[in-house]
């Protein structure tokens, strides 16, 4: 008789979620200690039996982004040595937390979001798609109907990795650039995909702490880059001219030094900046000069505490990274204001007993020393980057073209490249009018804009008054009006350029194969007792290995966050459901109000790693806050959200929303929801953490195929 499995299908499929989730994150966190890049593993050099730290992501890029046609001729030495030294640099540059910062910063919204995608990518690679079949394959699919649009994608996905679905779809992209001459399982799947990938937009920047601060830094970007100079470039048919004249245009540093050097004049290898570099610099040196004149404010203003304050806090933050991670444990510790350790255990003559400051002065202090950290951090940033010395950004970038030659001539011979800049401007430009709030006065603010301002100011996202919320239904609308130019660069690539696309359609075939499940799994499956796909024996095994009653007391919680991942796939659903009822709506008697929540269980594992974010307290003395319970770092203006000095504006409820990276009130409430899950399920993360990550480790690759 066969012994029973330790774990239900539904434990072992909620085991098999914490595990990636907290795996995936915790590789990415680790990039910001200088060490991790060198105990990465292939294509980054590592000692001999130095077990890789990060074996989720190495295998990721391994099998899905060395294999890309675009990358697979980039050397050794362009990883080992490029990549690498940013990599390093960039963790050497200590970077602000969010628990210093007494707000969720950009950084760290980056970080969980890209960890959120990346887990699913991670769970699929490990576990596989299921392979079973929960309803027979239809002739028609409705776009209308939310259940055929899901049964669409889930149809596509198992004839990708299963079926010979992959080349149906390419044989229909080459003939046509027309999305409604596509199958029917395609078209179904397209329309789901369309509105994942605008709930995943909405989320990013309208309902994500910092969400309207990175809109304001890609109107930013957007202003700076010279589109007609490129547009001009990309126009000339000779490939090896067009691809010299873009290398010149972006990575051309045109300075006296670069002068002097190059006639031999001088020798300096700190020649300047290029063009790629001057836009990253003036993106930052605008934050800048905000934060500079924000600290100045707090330093004049009334009440404020006195000058040694000011000065200790901004000697603190140029300090070691030992001073820093030793004031933030103590503050842990101790459950104390961060400001009041720094404080308290600063040298004389700057040493200050933090009880000597009022709530006020504590206020002052606290946004002093986030706007100070603000500063540093644009500063690191501008150094890596564009005063690196060597300039290893420029020679990255240099090395990179000059090994995509052969991909990059063949898109040139095949698309008209200056229209497709065109497009991905036009984009760009509504994607950044659809972001921002809407004017009290109408829908005129809605309407696509032809062209973007020249205005060399920084942009603010806040510059009119607003009433409405942007929805998700408006990011549909944006995907739908530009979805046509990607269709319509996939046909030409593929039927002007059939060697290159023979290549993707290869490089395809690898990457779905990777979603594969293997006999023994499938055979599980078949019988109901899989949950993990290709690891469920793993983690049965894995599980066994605790104690009776370690493993009776982690499955009342698996039961807790299965219940909780069942909760989540039903209110993806009801959004799935809400978002196509109102985009499909023709009653012109009552025209939809649109939703500001969409479709997508990972937006909550993404808010589960936010909101479970350790913030220092707000008083001198008081509780450790999680991320739920504050807001972003920074407004839409660029500004503190958590100011002591000024006045608040009379903004309505969802412009201050929008700019405080808030949310509203559902958004509030499922934020606490998954703040606490994260909090719960980490008792199992710690119990299994040491052999999980054993596992995984004996999957790193130890190099090329």
């Amino acid at each position: 008789m066969a012994c029973a499995n330790p774990l239900s299908p539904a434990q072992t499929h909620a085991l098999f979620d914490i595990l990636i989730h907290h795996q995936v994150y915790s590789e990415i966190e680790a990039f910001k200690h200088p060490c991790t890049i060198d105990q990465y593993g292939y294509p980054f050099r590592k000692a001999d039996g130095v077990q890789s730290t990060s074996p989720l992501l190495q295998n990721i890029l391994n099998k899905f982004v060395l294999c890309n046609p675009a990358v697979q001729r980039f050397g050794d030495a362009f990883w080992a040595d490029k990549i690498r030294t940013l990599v390093a640099k960039l963790a050497e540059a200590e970077l602000s937390e969010s628990y210093d910062k007494g707000a969720i910063g950009s950084r760290k919204a980056l970080a969980t979001a890209a960890s959120s995608i990346a887990e699913y990518v991670a769970r699929g690679m490990l576990g596989g798609y299921p392979v079973a079949r929960k309803k027979a394959d239809k002739k028609d699919y409705d776009q209308s109907k939310p259940e055929d649009v899901m049964q669409g994608f889930d149809d596509l996905m198992h004839g990708l990795i299963y079926g010979d679905a992959l080349d149906d779809m390419y044989a229909r992209v080459k003939a046509t650039g027309k999305l409604e001459d596509h199958s029917g399982v395609a078209r179904a799947a397209h329309e789901y995909i369309l509105l994942n990938v605008a709930s995943f937009l909405h989320h990013v920047f309208v309902m994500s702490p910092d969400g309207q601060y990175l809109v304001r830094l890609l109107e930013n970007l957007h202003r700076l880059i010279p589109y007609m100079v490129v547009k001009q470039t990309l126009r000339v048919g000779n490939a090896a001219t067009m691809i010299n004249g873009m290398v010149k245009l972006v990575l051309a540093k045109l300075s006296v030094t670069a002068m002097t050097n190059w006639i031999g004049l001088t020798n300096n290898s700190n020649d300047g900046m290029n063009l790629l570099q001057q836009i990253i610099s003036t993106v930052l040196a605008w934050d800048t000069s905000e934060f500079q004149k924000r600290a100045s404010k707090l330093e004049s203003s009334r009440n404020a505490p006195d000058k040694k304050v000011f000065k200790s806090l901004k000697a603190f933050v140029y300090a070691s990274r030992d001073k820093h991670e030793s004031a933030r444990s103590q503050s842990i510790s101790e459950s104390k204001s961060i400001v009041a350790v720094i404080l308290e255990t600063s040298d004389p003559p700057y040493q200050i007993d933090a009880e000597s400051l009022n709530e006020h002065q504590h206020r002052v202090a606290m946004e002093y020393f986030s706007t100070y950290l603000s500063i540093r951090d644009r500063e690191e940033l501008t150094k890596v980057f564009c005063k690196s010395n060597p300039d290893v950004l420029t020679s990255a970038v240099r090395e990179a073209v000059s090994a995509m030659d052969p991909v990059i001539r063949a898109i040139h011979n095949a698309v008209d490249l200056s229209g497709t800049v065109t497009d991905a401007e036009a984009f760009i430009t509504d994607l950044i009018k659809a972001s921002k709030p809407k004017k009290k006065t109408g829908n005129k603010s809605r309407e696509p804009s032809q062209s973007r301002s020249s205005s060399p100011a920084p942009a603010s996202v806040l510059d009119q008054e607003a009433s409405e919320v942007p929805t998700v239904e408006d990011y549909v609308q944006l995907l739908r009006k530009h979805a046509p130019s990607m269709h319509k660069f996939l046909h030409q690539v593929t039927k002007n350029a059939p060697g290159l696309a023979n290549d993707y359609l290869a490089y395809a075939r690898r990457i779905f194969s990777e979603f594969r499940v293997d006999d023994r799994a499938k055979e599980a499956e078949e019988k109901g007792e899989g949950g993990a796909g290709n690891m469920t024996a793993p983690l049965h095994s894995l599980f066994e290995s605790l104690s009776k009653e370690k493993q009776e007391e982690l499955k009342k919680l698996l039961d807790q966050h299965e219940k909780h991942l069942r909760s989540l796939k039903d209110t993806s659903q009801t959004r799935l459901n809400s978002i196509m009822s109102s985009s499909n709506s023709t009653s012109s008697s009552k025209i939809p109000k649109g939703t500001t929540h969409g479709p997508g269980m990972y937006l909550s594992r993404w808010n589960a790693l936010l909101d479970s974010t350790l913030i220092t307290p707000a008083t001198i003395h008081g509780p450790i806050r999680k991320g739920w319970e504050v807001k972003g770092e920074l407004d839409g203006k660029g500004l503190k959200t958590n100011s002591a000095v000024d006045k608040v504006s009379k903004r309505d409820r969802n412009a201050a929303m929008m700019a405080d990276g808030t949310g509203d009130k559902v958004e509030r409430k499922e934020r606490k929801r998954d703040g606490l899950e994260e909090e719960d399920m980490m008792g199992i993360w710690e119990g299994m953490r040491d052999g999980w990550v054993g596992v995984c480790r004996g999957l790193e690759i130890m190099g090329p195929d």
